[in-house]
Protein backbone atom coordinates (compact mmCIF):
# COMPACT_ATOMS: atom_id res chain seq x y z
CA UNK A 1 0.00 0.00 0.00
CA UNK A 2 1.35 3.19 -0.86
CA UNK A 3 0.39 6.34 1.02
CA UNK A 4 0.97 9.73 0.03
CA UNK A 5 0.91 12.91 2.52
CA UNK A 6 0.18 16.35 1.92
CA UNK A 7 1.28 17.80 5.52
CA UNK A 8 1.18 21.24 7.24
CA UNK A 9 3.96 23.63 5.76
CA UNK A 10 4.48 22.74 2.59
CA UNK A 11 5.66 19.41 3.92
CA UNK A 12 5.27 15.71 2.14
CA UNK A 13 5.77 12.02 2.33
CA UNK A 14 5.11 9.15 0.66
CA UNK A 15 4.97 5.87 2.50
CA UNK A 16 5.64 2.30 1.60
CA UNK A 17 3.42 -0.67 4.03
CA UNK A 18 4.19 -4.09 2.64
CA UNK A 19 6.25 -3.53 -0.95
CA UNK A 20 9.07 -1.27 -1.91
CA UNK A 21 9.92 1.21 -4.33
CA UNK A 22 11.12 -0.09 -7.49
CA UNK A 23 14.59 1.21 -6.37
CA UNK A 24 16.49 -2.01 -5.88
CA UNK A 25 19.71 -2.31 -7.76
CA UNK A 26 21.19 -6.19 -7.18
CA UNK A 27 24.74 -4.49 -8.39
CA UNK A 28 24.96 -2.08 -5.38
CA UNK A 29 27.52 -3.06 -2.95
CA UNK A 30 26.32 -3.42 1.12
CA UNK A 31 28.15 -2.37 4.22
CA UNK A 32 26.71 -4.01 7.52
CA UNK A 33 26.77 -3.87 11.02
CA UNK A 34 25.76 -6.47 14.00
CA UNK A 35 23.57 -5.06 16.96
CA UNK A 36 22.28 -6.87 19.78
CA UNK A 37 18.36 -7.79 19.68
CA UNK A 38 15.63 -9.02 21.90
CA UNK A 39 13.55 -11.72 20.94
CA UNK A 40 11.25 -9.99 17.65
CA UNK A 41 7.80 -10.47 18.19
CA UNK A 42 7.73 -10.02 14.24
CA UNK A 43 6.96 -13.43 12.97
CA UNK A 44 7.02 -12.21 9.06
CA UNK A 45 8.71 -10.40 6.65
CA UNK A 46 8.41 -6.91 6.92
CA UNK A 47 8.67 -4.39 4.55
CA UNK A 48 8.36 -0.68 4.10
CA UNK A 49 9.71 2.64 2.56
CA UNK A 50 9.47 6.54 3.31
CA UNK A 51 10.28 9.39 1.20
CA UNK A 52 10.23 12.55 2.94
CA UNK A 53 10.07 16.08 1.54
CA UNK A 54 10.77 18.98 4.17
CA UNK A 55 10.95 22.69 3.33
CA UNK A 56 13.60 24.31 5.26
CA UNK A 57 15.31 27.55 5.14
CA UNK A 58 15.25 28.32 1.47
CA UNK A 59 15.83 24.48 0.37
CA UNK A 60 13.75 21.86 0.70
CA UNK A 61 15.55 18.70 2.60
CA UNK A 62 14.69 15.39 0.95
CA UNK A 63 15.44 11.70 1.23
CA UNK A 64 13.79 7.96 0.63
CA UNK A 65 15.20 4.82 1.84
CA UNK A 66 12.88 1.63 2.21
CA UNK A 67 13.72 -1.96 3.31
CA UNK A 68 12.82 -4.71 4.66
CA UNK A 69 12.97 -6.97 7.78
CA UNK A 70 13.35 -11.11 7.99
CA UNK A 71 13.04 -11.61 12.14
CA UNK A 72 15.06 -14.89 13.55
CA UNK A 73 16.10 -16.13 16.79
CA UNK A 74 19.98 -15.27 16.26
CA UNK A 75 19.96 -12.86 19.30
CA UNK A 76 21.04 -10.06 16.88
CA UNK A 77 20.39 -7.82 14.41
CA UNK A 78 22.05 -7.97 10.72
CA UNK A 79 21.90 -4.42 9.75
CA UNK A 80 22.68 -4.46 5.88
CA UNK A 81 22.39 -1.10 3.51
CA UNK A 82 22.94 -1.17 0.08
CA UNK A 83 25.11 1.73 -1.38
CA UNK A 84 25.74 3.25 -4.68
CA UNK A 85 29.29 3.54 -5.86
CA UNK A 86 29.40 6.01 -8.98
CA UNK A 87 25.93 5.03 -10.95
CA UNK A 88 23.58 7.83 -10.45
CA UNK A 89 20.40 7.10 -12.14
CA UNK A 90 17.72 9.83 -12.29
CA UNK A 91 14.74 8.95 -10.46
CA UNK A 92 11.16 10.89 -11.65
CA UNK A 93 8.18 11.34 -10.14
CA UNK A 94 9.26 11.91 -6.48
CA UNK A 95 8.49 13.94 -4.36
CA UNK A 96 10.81 16.65 -5.11
CA UNK A 97 11.36 16.55 -8.53
CA UNK A 98 9.87 20.00 -9.22
CA UNK A 99 13.02 21.19 -6.81
CA UNK A 100 15.40 18.88 -7.34
CA UNK A 101 17.43 16.17 -9.37
CA UNK A 102 16.76 12.91 -7.74
CA UNK A 103 19.12 9.76 -8.21
CA UNK A 104 18.46 6.36 -7.11
CA UNK A 105 20.47 4.81 -4.42
CA UNK A 106 22.40 5.74 -1.09
CA UNK A 107 25.48 7.51 -1.55
CA UNK A 108 28.58 5.85 0.86
CA UNK A 109 28.72 8.96 2.50
CA UNK A 110 24.85 8.79 4.31
CA UNK A 111 25.50 5.29 4.92
CA UNK A 112 26.54 5.83 8.51
CA UNK A 113 23.84 8.15 9.30
CA UNK A 114 21.38 5.50 8.21
CA UNK A 115 23.23 3.31 10.85
CA UNK A 116 23.27 6.01 13.47
CA UNK A 117 19.52 6.23 12.78
CA UNK A 118 18.92 2.71 13.40
CA UNK A 119 20.57 1.92 16.18
CA UNK A 120 17.91 1.09 18.67
CA UNK A 121 16.34 -1.20 15.61
CA UNK A 122 17.34 -4.18 18.03
CA UNK A 123 15.49 -3.07 20.71
CA UNK A 124 12.19 -2.17 18.20
CA UNK A 125 12.67 -4.63 15.76
CA UNK A 126 14.81 -7.68 17.32
CA UNK A 127 16.53 -9.71 16.39
CA UNK A 128 16.82 -10.67 12.83
CA UNK A 129 18.10 -9.21 9.33
CA UNK A 130 17.52 -5.71 8.68
CA UNK A 131 18.13 -5.00 4.56
CA UNK A 132 17.68 -1.04 3.79
CA UNK A 133 17.74 -2.00 -0.19
CA UNK A 134 16.22 0.73 -1.70
CA UNK A 135 17.04 4.38 -1.27
CA UNK A 136 16.86 7.91 -3.81
CA UNK A 137 18.78 10.92 -2.85
CA UNK A 138 19.70 14.66 -4.27
CA UNK A 139 22.66 16.77 -4.17
CA UNK A 140 21.23 19.69 -3.10
CA UNK A 141 18.16 18.41 -0.52
CA UNK A 142 19.51 15.51 1.18
CA UNK A 143 21.78 15.90 4.35
CA UNK A 144 23.14 12.84 6.61
CA UNK A 145 20.72 14.64 9.42
CA UNK A 146 17.77 13.89 6.58
CA UNK A 147 19.13 10.32 6.51
CA UNK A 148 19.15 9.38 9.80
CA UNK A 149 15.90 10.61 10.63
CA UNK A 150 14.56 8.34 7.91
CA UNK A 151 16.02 5.52 8.72
CA UNK A 152 14.48 5.54 12.95
CA UNK A 153 11.28 6.33 10.72
CA UNK A 154 11.53 3.57 8.84
CA UNK A 155 12.43 1.20 11.49
CA UNK A 156 9.28 2.41 13.69
CA UNK A 157 7.73 2.16 10.47
CA UNK A 158 8.62 -1.59 10.11
CA UNK A 159 8.21 -2.35 13.75
CA UNK A 160 3.98 -1.05 13.35
CA UNK A 161 3.22 -4.06 11.13
CA UNK A 162 0.12 -1.58 10.56
CA UNK A 163 -1.14 -2.10 6.73
CA UNK A 164 -2.02 1.70 6.45
CA UNK A 165 -0.79 5.02 7.82
CA UNK A 166 -3.39 8.10 8.30
CA UNK A 167 -1.77 11.82 8.22
CA UNK A 168 -2.88 12.29 11.60
CA UNK A 169 -1.42 9.00 13.08
CA UNK A 170 1.91 9.75 11.10
CA UNK A 171 2.24 13.42 11.80
CA UNK A 172 1.60 13.26 15.38
CA UNK A 173 4.12 10.05 16.36
CA UNK A 174 6.95 10.24 13.73
CA UNK A 175 7.45 12.91 11.15
CA UNK A 176 7.13 15.69 14.54
CA UNK A 177 10.79 14.21 15.41
CA UNK A 178 11.76 15.11 11.31
CA UNK A 179 10.59 18.09 11.14
CA UNK A 180 12.09 19.26 14.58
CA UNK A 181 15.59 17.99 13.87
CA UNK A 182 15.59 19.29 10.34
Amino acid sequence: MITTLNLNRHRKAKIWLGELPNLINPEHGCLECSLPGRTSTLTNRQQGAIEMLVPSAGRALYGLLGGEFFPTDSGELIVKVAVSENTEIEMPGSLASNLDTVYRGLPVEYADSVFNGIGDAGEILGSGILFCNCAAHSPVGSSPRMFRQIALILVRLIASQTASVSEEEFTEEELTRLVSAG
